[in-house]
């Protein structure tokens, strides 16, 4: 009796395998991961490493859910691995239409997990960035979800350069005022947790940024909010920056992704009481710690062939912590 249970068990497991090794991950991706205006707009990028090395289904007692894997056996895409000054990889998806403008809000919703990430303190990078746009051209990241080490932060940037080195005219550089809120340590999300966001985008006295992390609001940002760019796109998924001098020491991470989407209509996206949120005072407040610094990127030597300045007084958050 027992060594007929075993078998089965043994058959139910290779069934499993099987089935997850026949299906197509990016197909998955697109059918099960994706939600809202993601599940149409969203499309693989063109800086990805391959999506046969980046993707698998993973599934445990929680059900399935999209694995993106970055390792550095893999590279990276030319313009990202050739670099200037540190080499990049990753495998994302972006907006495929044209950049969101700055008339209406929308409503973000991210369930994700780390239970696969070794953490190095010379690696850092991204699971979701909010791209300021030019016309259709992507300029800089204006938010991102981001890690560096063993810390999750999601950061709020106001730029006030934008610019580009002789010699590497794809990789734009920047000098920024950047504030970034704490969401915890990587062992914090080994389970999954869901990361959720209000956004209307604006140079006026009227944009509105709320973020939560499962029920709890993180931080609530109001006035003027953007500065280069007229427009914005998304980019999903995993990137991260690599140090030349610690590559070998890099592991291999693994970003667990259960849910992405983004839609104009609250209700299609979060639950009631964040849809029906409305502050009283609009006073920004961080419910987390968070740190605001500057950083301008260094030229490693080389000429600066190409800037876009913002030239009034950069936005200023006054956070009620």
């Amino acid at each position: 009796m027992t060594k007929k249970l075993f078998l089965i068990l043994l058959s139910l497991t290779l069934v499993s395998t099987y089935s997850h090794a026949s299906e197509n991950p990016y197909k998955f991706l697109k059918k099960e991961i994706l939600i809202g205006k993601a599940k149409s707009e969203m499309k693989n990028d063109t800086r990805s490493i391959s999506k046969k090395k980046a993707l698998s289904i993973f599934e445990d007692a929680d059900g399935k859910a999209i694995k993106i894997t970055l390792d550095t056996k893999f590279k990276g895409h030319k313009n990202d691995w050739e670099r200037t000054g540190e080499r990049n990889q990753r495998w994302e998806t972006a907006n495929k239409k044209k950049p969101r403008k700055f008339k209406k809000p929308v409503y973000i919703k991210y369930t994700f997990k780390l239970n696969d990430f070794p953490t190095h303190p010379a690696v850092g990078g991204s699971f979701f960035q909010v791209i300021a746009n030019k016309g259709n051209s992507r300029l800089l990241p204006w938010m991102k979800t981001q890690f560096y080490g063993d810390k999750i932060v999601h950061q709020l940037n106001f730029t006030k350069e934008v610019f580009y080195l002789k010699g590497d005219p794809e990789n734009s550089n920047f000098d920024k005022i950047g504030y970034k809120f704490e969401l915890g340590k990587v062992s914090h999300f080994n389970d999954y947790r869901t990361l959720s966001f209000k956004i209307l985008a604006s140079k006026k006295d009227n944009g509105e940024i709320i973020a939560w992390l499962g029920n709890k609001k993180i931080f609530e940002v109001y006035g003027p909010n953007f500065t280069i760019g007229d427009g914005y796109t998304f980019k999903w998924g995993f990137y991260r920056w690599l140090k030349d001098a610690f590559l070998s020491e890099t592991p291999t991470q693994s970003l667990t992704v259960k849910e992405f989407g983004f839609s104009n209509k609250c209700e299609e996206i979060l639950d009631q009481d964040k849809c029906s949120y409305v502050s009283e005072n609009k006073d920004s407040v961080s419910y987390v710690s968070f740190r605001k610094s500057s950083n301008r990127m260094p030229t490693y030597g080389k000429k600066i062939s190409k800037s876009i300045k913002w030239t009034k007084p950069l936005p200023e958050i006054k956070i009620i912590n």
